[in-house]
Formats: structure tokens, C-alpha cells, sequence
């Protein structure tokens, strides 16, 4: 008997340990399967910068770019096609543009700039992310910045608009009621 009990406990000790087996090398070929590469902000900034040629002189606009877009501008705007822009999974700079691209990342740190596809974009991103700090990537990727800084303006627009509607109602409202009482 103690010897079919070891037979036995042998037996299940050894399908225990191959399902174990089984699962550890299940687990590493799992881990070794090539994750797609996610872009990361750096990577971002250096191939616009690079490819761009952007300079010092880029430097400058960073704290210049208007908030808030003209009324005529919004009047007349028309949704902008996205630049197509050709990323890399590794870009390569030089020194000037690697520090171009740390100062930019540095002075323009928000969520948003991931996203950008060109100068203006990135420029854009700061106003953007400020008026509305939950777009999501798939608007972001679709839509170019600007159109959906003037889409958000607009929102806020007519939300002031609709307010003073309101308003002029009640005036006329209250108006049309004295105006029905005998005075």
C-alpha cells in the first residue's frame, strides 16, 4: 500500500509540476510578444522638430500665440484637415535639436502636445488642453487643434448667447405682461 500511495503521489506531483512548467513558459512567450510601440512626447517634439527644421527662432513663439482665436476667424472658419505627418519610432536629432526639443517639451507640458503633428499644432496644444482638458485621443488624432480650440470657443459662445436669449425673453415677457394690465 505505501507503495502505490507514492506511486500515486508521484504521479499527481508530476502532472502539478507540468502544469506549473506549462504555465511559466506560457508566461514568457506571452511576455516576449512584441508590444506595439506607443509614442511617446520626446519622440513626438524631435520629428516634428527634425522634420520640420525647426530653430532658436521657434523659441520665441512659444508665449506668443493668441488664446483666443478672432471672431473672424471663427465666423469663416472651416474644419482643417489634419497634417499627415510621418513619425518615426525612433528619431534620431542632433544635439541643437534634441535641446530644441527638451525646451519645447519643457515650456509646452501638457497632455495634449503627444498628439500634435506640426509647429502649430504644438503651439495650439497649450490654449487647447486649457479650455478643455478631457478631449479624447480619438479627437485629438482626428481633428486638428486649432479647428477644435474654435469648436470649443464656439460651444462657449453659444452657451453666453442662449443666456442672453434667456434674458431678452424675460424682458419681453415682462413687457407684454405689464402692458396687458390695466395701469
Amino acid at each position: 500500500m505505501p507503495r502505490s500511495l507514492s506511486a500515486v503521489l508521484l504521479v499527481i506531483g508530476s502532472c502539478i509540476g507540468m502544469d506549473l512548467l506549462q504555465n511559466i513558459k506560457s508566461d514568457r512567450i506571452r511576455q516576449r510578444r512584441k508590444q506595439p510601440h506607443k509614442e511617446d512626447v520626446f519622440n513626438t517634439i524631435s520629428c516634428i522638430v527634425k522634420g520640420y527644421r525647426l530653430s532658436e527662432d521657434f523659441l520665441e513663439l512659444l508665449g506668443t500665440i493668441e488664446d483666443y482665436p478672432s471672431r473672424k476667424s471663427m465666423e469663416f472658419a472651416e474644419v482643417k484637415a489634419r497634417k499627415k505627418f510621418d513619425f518615426s519610432p525612433f528619431c534620431l536629432v542632433s544635439k541643437e535639436e534634441y535641446r530644441l526639443a527638451m525646451t519645447i517639451v519643457g515650456q509646452l507640458d501638457n497632455p495634449y502636445l503627444q498628439f500634435a503633428r506640426s509647429p502649430e499644432e504644438m503651439l495650439w496644444s497649450v490654449p487647447l488642453y486649457e479650455a478643455n482638458p478631457s478631449l479624447s485621443p480619438r479627437d485629438l488624432l482626428r481633428y486638428d487643434f486649432e479647428t477644435l480650440l474654435l469648436c470649443q470657443r464656439a460651444r462657449e459662445e453659444l452657451v453666453e448667447l442662449e443666456k442672453r436669449v434667456k434674458q431678452l425673453q424675460n424682458f419681453i415677457a415682462k413687457v407684454e405682461n405689464t402692458e396687458s394690465q390695466p395701469g
